[in-house]
């Protein structure tokens, strides 16, 4: 098959749905099919890749380095119209999401949408009223849905979000992927020598340094699990990994609670480190409540990391509370307790990093990959 991909974020920005977008690349091309990806420019950026094309771009405001394609190329639609696309595959029902729809329904070729996002947690980016954004969203995200020939959602709680948004129609829900092999026999030692790190016990963040990551909260717990920590648990550091709009604030943060000196914050990370950085740690903690199916946490799970995080949506579908992780409520002093007492329970720990590995393989990404083939093909027997 020739898969045509379009997604409003690719490299270099790095987020769950480039990481997505990358891993079912791979798994498609090793399943010997050709894949075009196309995504807005990113100002001083070069692909390696090959079958790439980009829109020209804006960004989205001052304060976010966020580029936003302009959906019309003459270079591209003569790609486009060369390329003999047999189904096109849509992360975003905005910007690049109606043209991937205008060229399926030229083309007369399957269109499948794959709703990643909790649009509604990042109104504060836009300068509109948050109603009138709120209006637009959804009345937007319920009509393209409507129109795609298959809609797929990565978890059980994200489809329940395209139901409350008036959504009427099957919703096939497809896991995201991992490449869980570069996830083991990692040993972190290049990361503990960086950072100076020797015995202590770290707990990990990965991800965008953002106000939707609720971090502020984390940073409250892990000020109460130092006052509080139970004996012989030895002594701890917060490793947040990731860059973005809210870091400089979180630094500051750290230093009015004092704890400043017990918190690492690494700034971005290439994707291919993140295994080492996840192998230094004890405890995967997620203080998140904006995520449909983090990657970060599948990958915390591959690398045998449990995770403790607050209940939400996309926790709620990963961490299975007292098997591979724990899942507590949005309180900072429920938070330090739950992560204190895990880390003070040696063989519960050691049961629940097995646990994590085996939930882990089944998102492996050749796996997802393959559930998407199996549904492109079946949307191609239909057309």
């Amino acid at each position: 098959m020739k898969i045509g991909v379009f997604t409003n974020c690719y490299k270099p920005i790095i987020n769950g749905v480039v990481g997505v977008v990358d891993l079912l690349k791979h798994g498609y091309c090793q399943a010997g099919h050709e894949v075009s990806i196309f995504a807005p420019a990113f100002e001083d950026y070069q692909d390696r890749e090959e079958a790439i094309y980009r829109y020209p771009s804006v960004h989205l405001t001052r304060k976010l380095k966020y580029p936003v394609a302009i959906p019309w190329s003459p270079q591209i639609n003569k790609v486009v119209k060369q390329l003999d696309l047999d189904v096109i595959h849509c992360h975003h029902p905005f910007v690049l999401g109606p043209l991937a729809a205008k060229i399926a329904r030229h083309k007369k070729i399957p269109l499948v949408y794959t709703f990643h996002t909790q649009y509604g947690q990042y109104y504060h980016y836009v300068p509109l009223p948050e109603k009138l954004v709120d209006y637009y969203t959804k009345r937007q995200i319920k009509g393209f849905c409507q129109g795609v020939t298959a809609l797929t959602t990565p978890s059980d709680s994200a489809r329940t979000v395209l139901h409350e948004y008036g959504v009427e129609r099957e919703i096939e829900v497809i896991p995201n992927p991992i490449n869980y092999n570069s996830f083991q026999n990692i040993n972190g030692q290049g990361v503990r020598r960086k950072y100076g790190l020797n015995q202590e016990r770290v707990l990990i963040n990965i991800g965008r340094i953002a106000p939707e990551k609720n971090l502020e909260l984390l940073l409250k717990a892990f000020r109460q699990l130092l006052t509080q920590s139970p004996a012989g648990i030895g002594e701890l550091k917060l490793m947040i990994v990731g860059d973005g709009p809210a870091l400089v604030g979180l630094k500051e943060m750290a230093v009015a609670l004092g704890i400043a000196d017990q918190v690492v914050f690494t700034g971005a990370v290439d994707s291919a480190a993140i295994p080492e950085h996840l192998a230094v740690a004890d405890l995967f903690v997620m203080t998140s409540t904006s995520e449909v199916k983090p990657l970060a946490q599948l990958e915390a799970l591959a690398a045998g990391v449990p995770i403790v995080a607050v209940t939400a949506a996309g926790a709620n579908d990963t961490v299975v509370h007292g098997h591979n992780g724990l899942l507590v409520n949005a309180d900072a002093g429920e938070f330090a307790t739950a992560v204190g007492d895990l880390l003070a329970q040696p063989d519960r720990l050691a049961a629940f990093r097995q646990a994590a590995r085996e939930t882990a393989r089944e998102y492996s990404h050749t796996k997802i990959a393959a559930d998407y083939l199996q549904l492109f093909q079946k949307l191609l027997g239909k057309i």
